[in-house]
């Protein structure tokens, strides 16, 4: 979805490079959340680019010149440009989406914001709660109603996180050992870059404060509340070299492909399994090594090369547009198969969603290219039929199990359809019930769409 930091320098200082540099430093970190869009806020101004953040040295050119200056500031990074068009006039930084809007209109705080976009609507409300009316129960009370994910917003000299209570999205706090630092970011993978840090995790319904003077303060929380997080955080969002839990993401991945190799054992003809995009290694990994323990003849090997990262974000790598456009006009792209690992070979191509179904199709045409006998698609995600189940870039995009809602009424005939569709021997999705197994939780922790929750497969 996005990637949000907020930053919080105890010391003095007479120019803003120390700022610019840590805020600059934090975003790269966090870069894989996004690169479509980025914006940085420093004291009372802010900063709003499309594509990669430039260098340092840049940054504080524009930053001098734009009289970003101050010793607190929040980075934002996204896949996507902004959907509403008051983040070019507020401060606020959002890693979530919102729901029940449609009457803010008549809530009694909302004043000169009627007739406003919801982020606004929501941000004026929660802020005339919190700070004029000194409420901040009430506050988060109202926030958390309409709030899935994280939000930082700028108020005055301060900076305030909120963490919805179903713990959504995963949020961090870090204080450096001498004080002088606070930190709230999307994730702790910044730890392995910050090592004289503690980060700790920000509890589901709290709500914190960034400020000069006092540092890292909690304000308020709500009780706890039903878990409600983002399964997709485990599959792609956050970084390999994140934990949750106490566990690290890539063990999690690897132990979601082991779950899903142990379901779909008795089911599979194949040879070889191969990740594809880059992103799902983890899962590749231990969907093979669990194989391996049940047939002597799986290869353990890579046959396709691609780019990290997927297509979703064109701004990402221009490797990927230049890869499609090689496919359209040429017939090649800058992907290649190892030949003598796929010829004549029943094989599989793990992916980490099917989308729109394009990553499979191509995948699948250079598989056949290369003398593929069989193949068959391993997805590690459930089926992807809404836009916030894997971020807000894919809204507004022809995700191909839509056309399926409501034909099919177990993940046995899905898979039969969308293999017709991309041309596949087979697909496998993962069902809500194997994903949490592999995440190692229950499936009424995580969010799904009504309708995949409740598909299933028929054995």
């Amino acid at each position: 979805m996005a990637g949000i930091v907020a930053l919080n320098c105890m010391q003095s200082t007479e120019d803003n490079h120390s700022i610019i540099g840590l805020l600059a430093h934090s975003m790269r970190l966090l870069q894989h959340r996004g690169k479509a869009y980025w914006k940085m806020i420093v004291g009372n101004n802010a900063l709003a680019k499309e594509g990669s953040l430039p260098t340092d040295e840049i940054l504080v050119r524009i930053a001098n010149k734009e009289k970003l200056r101050g010793n607190n500031a929040i980075g934002y990074l996204s896949k996507r440009s902004p959907q509403f068009h008051s983040f070019d006039v507020i401060h606020v930084a959002l890693d979530g989406f919102f729901v029940d809007t449609e009457k803010l209109y008549l809530h009694p705080e909302i004043g000169q914001a009627r007739d406003s976009d919801s982020l606004y609507k929501i941000c004026y409300i929660f802020t005339k709660l919190l700070i004029n009316k000194n409420y901040p129960e009430r506050a988060i009370q109202f926030l958390d109603r309409h709030l899935r994910g994280n939000l930082i917003t700028k108020i005055d000299n301060e900076i305030f996180a909120y963490r919805n209570s179903t713990g959504f999205k995963p949020l961090v706090a870090a204080t450096s050992k001498e004080g002088s630092l606070n930190m709230i970011a999307s994730e702790n993978s910044l730890r392995t870059s910050f090592v004289d840090i503690d980060f700790r995790d920000v509890k589901p319904g709290q709500l914190l404060k960034l400020n000069r003077d006092s540092g890292l303060d909690f304000v308020t929380e709500l009780p706890n509340s039903t878990t409600m997080i983002d399964p997709f955080e485990f599959i792609r969002e956050s970084h390999v070299a994140s934990t949750l839990f106490g566990r690290s993401l890539y063990s999690i991945r690897k132990n979601i492909g082991k779950e899903q190799a142990n379901f779909l054992a008795k089911d599979l003809d194949i040879e070889s399994a191969f990740a594809e995009p880059d992103y799902t290694r983890p899962m590749g990994l231990g969907f093979n090594i669990e194989l391996q323990k049940r047939y002597t003849n799986i290869e353990l090997s890579e046959g396709i090369i691609k780019d990290r990262y997927d297509d979703s974000d064109h701004m990402i790598d221009f490797s990927e547009q230049v890869s499609k456009n090689k496919l359209l006009t040429t017939g090649n792209s800058l992907k290649f198969v190892i030949e003598g690992l796929v010829k004549e070979k029943n094989v599989a191509t793990i992916q980490g969603t099917i989308q729109t179904g394009g990553t499979a199709r191509e995948t699948i045409h250079y598989l056949r290219r290369a003398g593929a006998r069989r193949i068959e698609v391993i997805v590690s995600y459930v089926v992807t039929i809404d836009g916030r189940q894997v971020g807000l870039y894919t809204q507004n995009r022809d995700l191909i199990a839509n056309k399926f809602v409501g034909d099919v009424t177990n993940i046995d005939d899905l898979n039969k359809k969308v293999a017709k569709e991309i041309g596949a021997d087979a697909v496998h999705y993962n069902s809500p019930k194997i994903l949490a197994r592999g995440i190692g939780l229950s499936e009424h922790e995580l969010w799904f769409p009504e309708w995949v929750r409740f598909l299933d497969y028929q054995t």
